[in-house]
């Protein structure tokens, strides 16, 4: 059954839907066919434990100070391994379902530098190197610093991120006046706090504010008590022009992290936060939080008394304190974490972080018809059970899918996103072709969604290169969904430059839910002997408009039909390349040495270039029992076999 390239794409339906037919492949199962709304909620013990008892009926959910039904509550653990017996994630095929075990984490680790002073927290940049040392394998994290410094972007490679932050260090700069003015007096001076400048001025000058005005403005107390206003305005702008740096870095971060449902984890380092008197700096973390879902936790190293970096010990040690952590506590009661002060051990505060990292519940609930209006909602989460600590978000909002407009928006940032999002479970293959005509190369890019409830599906890919710039890009923003209960397939062919790339995959429906994952890619044709030859497609066969017995590629490697297609192309550089050349299709079981069916495959010319052969094979697979197979299609000239492209392939009866 040999055909065009053109032919299979066109049985593939190509940026459209087409209803997987027969009987569909086991997909994992999912229990989410109501419309919920998922709040991830950590609830702890007074060590900081995670309880993981607690059942659906032990959680109250009210929106806007109205009560919602809660339909799941589900403890997700983050520290169970992998089962000894699972196998390794497929080659042939990319999915957004987490394997058994405990998920990924995404944890930033964001350094403050602005507020920290140099050397001092070089033990809690050591200590969180350890932290992320003890982190799974698959957990992604990232280094941040803010306003500049070193940065490593979300990554697996946990020694690279421990050799960033043992390599980090603070950046602030104490104040250079002759007087000395704490933060909190700078703060209370600045607010017209009469009192806080007679003590300031009373302690830097020896005399009180009305002494100053009895001396004349030319003396030296009145000159002292400028030096005093001086310094305090100083110390006061340079704490708030920190401040605005160190929201403005978390909310590039946040806006980076994007809209999916998937929990991440904010490790904030910092020695202050003074929004004192400016708290509306603050004010627009709140949406970025819920809608990218994070949790953030602030350590704050506490310097000692003994402290050479301090030009004086405060005044007031409590009230210094204060000031510096109003920021820092809004934050983290936004985001639904934890301020940890760093008094003596960094291991113990980072070893508690852990404990707190190590599991968290997803509550479902059912939303009312406007909390899914794009707003922004207070949500309050409670436990019926004492002794125990609940941290949540403080604010939720549920982006419709809305207009074109917000589709490509929404699409656009979970491309854009290093979170995986999986409230859309799905499946992704790709099969690399040549562009006719060029050295282009062409990926057909396959996806099965397993919910059959997903309406009409907006979707985006984009190819891109090691250096972070784009290759090529694809959207569609409704692709109609077929009838049935089984698995949906959709298909889009995108043309990119020879290379490798990391494909990043977006999908979003009209209830607003959303998957993404990402899938390395190498869009380059193969070399064998004489030939460039493309990848291998294999699938069942279906009716579409490209004719009866046309291919269906295949996403996940499944079949159920009675019969193996394949199709691949080579290409030389003369059409004599081609003489004495033929090509087979033999299938193993999966570990096997010998082939238990085998079909000829058929060359001949796709289109007017002679120096292309489309070789298409059928094989008989009927009578093999259900299992794990591989196609292997050989090459051969002159009765050598000179190169084979291979494929995975299971059979489900």
């Amino acid at each position: 059954m040999a055909q065009s390239l053109s032919a299979v794409l066109a049985a593939a339906c190509v940026a459209t839907a087409a209803a997987q037919q027969g009987k569909a492949p086991q997909p994992p199962r999912f229990t989410a066919t109501i419309d919920l709304v998922s709040v991830d909620v950590n609830v702890v013990d007074q060590d900081g434990r995670p309880v993981r008892d607690l059942e659906t009926n032990d959680f109250t959910v009210t929106v806007d100070g109205q009560p919602r039904r809660i339909a799941s509550a589900q403890f997700v653990s983050l520290t169970a391994p992998a089962a000894p017996d699972d196998a390794p994630p497929p080659a042939d095929y990319s999915t957004n379902v987490p394997a058994a075990g405990a998920p990924e984490r995404l944890i930033a680790i964001v350094v403050d530098r602005g507020s920290i002073a140099p050397v001092r927290a070089k033990d809690v940049f050591t200590a969180a190197a350890k932290f992320v040392d003890t982190l799974r394998p698959q957990d992604r994290v990232g280094v941040f610093s803010i306003p500049e410094g070193p940065t490593i972007d979300f990554t697996t490679d946990h020694d690279a991120v421990s050799a960033v932050l043992l390599h980090t260090d603070g950046m602030a700069h104490g104040s250079g006046g002759a007087k000395y003015v704490g933060i909190s007096e700078a703060v209370a001076i600045e607010r017209g706090n009469s009192f806080a400048m007679e003590n300031v001025t009373q302690r830097e000058c020896g005399g009180s504010v009305q002494n100053v005005r009895d001396a004349g403005g030319n003396s030296e107390l009145a000159i002292c008590a400028r030096m005093v206003q001086d310094e305090a305005a100083t110390v006061a702008t340079y704490a708030h022009q920190r401040a605005r740096d160190t929201v403005s870095g978390l909310a590039a971060l946040l806006e980076r992290l994007g809209t999916s449902e998937t929990p991440k984890t904010i490790v904030l380092i910092s020695e202050g936060l003074v929004v004192d008197n400016e708290r509306f700096v603050t004010r627009g973390l709140g949406p970025l939080l819920a809608a990218a879902h994070a949790t953030v936790f602030a350590l704050k190293p506490e310097a000692s008394d003994s402290d050479a970096s301090q030009p004086r010990a405060p005044q007031n040690r409590s009230q210094e304190r204060a000031v510096n952590e109003t920021g820092l506590l809004t934050v983290t009661r936004l985001a639904g974490g934890e301020l940890f002060r760093i008094i003596a051990n960094p291991d113990f505060s980072f070893k508690r972080l852990a404990t707190e990292l190590s599991g968290y519940y997803l509550i479902g609930f059912e939303p009312e018809v406007h909390d899914r209006d794009g707003k922004q909602h207070n949500i309050a989460v409670a436990v019926r059970r004492s002794g125990v600590q609940v941290r949540a978000r403080t604010e939720f909002s549920v982006e419709p899918a809305g207009t074109p407009a917000d589709r490509q928006r929404i699409i656009t940032g979970l491309l854009r996103s290093p979170a995986v999002a999986t409230s859309i479970p799905f499946r992704l293959t790709t099969y690399t072709f040549q562009e006719p005509g060029t050295t282009k190369i062409r990926l057909l890019v396959g996806v099965e969604v397993d919910r059959p409830d997903t309406g009409r599906l907006a979707m985006g890919f984009a190819l891109v290169k090691p250096d972070g710039t784009t290759g090529a890009t694809f959207y569609q923003p409704a692709a109609d969904a077929p009838r049935g209960t089984g698995p949906q397939t959709y298909f889009a062919a995108m043309t990119a430059d020879p290379g490798g790339y990391v494909l990043k995959a977006a999908l979003l429906d009209e209830k607003g839910r959303r998957g993404s994952l990402e899938r390395q890619v190498r869009a380059y044709m193969t070399r064998m002997n004489r030939f460039r030859a493309t990848q291998l497609l294999i699938g069942d066969a279906t009716q579409s408009a490209a004719g009866a017995g046309s291919i269906s590629p295949t996403v996940s490697g499944s079949l159920s039909g009675e019969t193996l297609y394949t199709y691949m192309e080579l290409f030389t550089d003369a059409p004599a390349g081609f003489d004495g050349t033929t090509a087979r299709v033999d299938v193993f079981p999966a570990g096997g040495s010998r082939p238990v069916e085998s079909g000829p495959a058929i060359l001949q010319p796709p289109g007017s270039d002679a120096s292309v052969r489309a070789a298409a094979a059928s094989v008989p697979i009927a009578q093999l029992p259900a299992g794990a197979y591989v196609a292997h299609a050989v090459v051969t000239v002159d009765g050598r076999d000179v190169g084979e492209m291979i494929r995975p392939f299971r059979i489900e009866r």
